[in-house]
This record gives structure tokens, C-alpha cells and sequence, in this order.
């Protein structure tokens, strides 16, 4: 009888959780060229103490071209169609989806952010990127803007695991995580 000897590995499955704002008519913006300045301090504060249990962030383009202060001080990969092979600029990288394959990428994070805008979440939830979710819901019409998800390919099946109530104005946060 051969004795076989069992390796453990630290394989793992990287964990991808979207942040995002919305107003009530699901804007996460009025415009693509400017920070959104219209969240609750309370959004902000659960949103800065969320991101320090990561080891990797995931923004589009324009929102990195809108918050690269924040951005640029953290392990963060820009999505973009502006270039072909992956660029790196201090702590972070700019990544076209088209030309790489995200999944290897991010193998070796155990959890990784994707914190905006709607090309980054949609990205992702197309590539089955999108294990989590959380939403907060300010309360805002803007009647016109950008939305959360755009050009989808597919059904994304989630299921709500928590409601919150922010702040006496009305700041809804929600928590889904993807069923699919």
C-alpha cells in the first residue's frame, strides 16, 4: 500500500464586494466628471471604514480621474479602454478588461472592492465578478445621471441580507449578496 501524502494549499476564492451611492431614481451621478457631492456623511464614514478590510480596489476610469487622491493611495486597478497591456503608476494599475483576464489578476487577493463607477460594476458583474453588494440609497431625485448598471449581458439574481437606516433624513443602506 502507497502512502499518499495530502498538501494543504491556500488556494481560496477572492471575494469581490461592490460599493455604491444612489439616489432614488437609481443615479450614481449626475455627470462623469466630478465626485459625487451629494452622499451623507454617514454613507461616507461606513464606506471609508468598509474599505480597509481589503487588499484590492477596482474603479473605472472616470472615477479614478475624479477621486485619484483617495484612489491613488491604495492598492487600485483602473479599468480602462485607453490601453492595451496593464500600466503601472505607484499603487496603481490601469487594466483593459478586453486585452486581460481579471480572474487571474485578482487571484491572489482574498478581497477585493469595486467601488464605482457604472463601466467598473457592470464589468465585473458580467465577468461573474459581484459576489456581494452594498447600496446605499440617499434620498435624492436628480431625474436624470448615470446608472449603477448599464449594457448588461445578463440576469444577475440577488438576494437582500440587510436593510439599515443611516440617519433621520432617510439614507437607506442595503446589503445583497449575488445568488446567480
Amino acid at each position: 500500500m502507497v502512502k499518499m501524502k495530502i498538501l494543504k494549499t491556500n488556494k481560496h476564492k477572492t471575494k469581490f464586494v461592490a460599493y455604491a451611492a444612489t439616489s432614488i431614481d437609481g443615479k450614481i451621478s449626475i455627470d462623469n466628471k466630478k465626485m459625487p457631492d451629494w452622499t451623507s456623511k454617514e454613507d461616507w464614514d461606513f464606506f471609508q471604514k468598509s474599505l480597509m478590510k481589503f487588499d484590492a480596489f477596482i474603479v473605472g476610469h472616470n472615477t479614478y480621474l475624479t477621486s485619484e487622491k483617495y484612489i491613488s493611495k491604495r492598492n487600485a486597478f483602473v479599468l480602462t479602454s485607453k490601453v492595451k497591456m496593464p500600466i503601472v503608476d505607484g499603487s496603481v494599475t490601469f487594466v483593459n478588461p478586453k486585452y486581460i483576464n481579471l480572474k487571474t489578476i485578482f487571484s491572489k487577493y482574498k478581497k477585493v472592492a469595486i467601488v464605482g463607477g457604472g463601466y467598473a460594476y457592470e464589468t465585473m458583474r458580467n465577468l461573474d465578478m459581484l459576489d456581494e453588494l452594498f447600496l446605499t440609497i440617499e434620498p435624492i431625485i436628480f431625474g436624470r445621471g448615470l446608472e449603477l448598471f448599464h449594457d448588461g449581458k445578463k440576469n444577475t439574481k440577488m438576494k437582500l441580507l440587510s436593510v439599515k437606516k443611516l440617519n433621520i433624513k432617510g439614507t437607506i443602506l442595503l446589503h445583497y449578496k449575488n445568488e446567480s
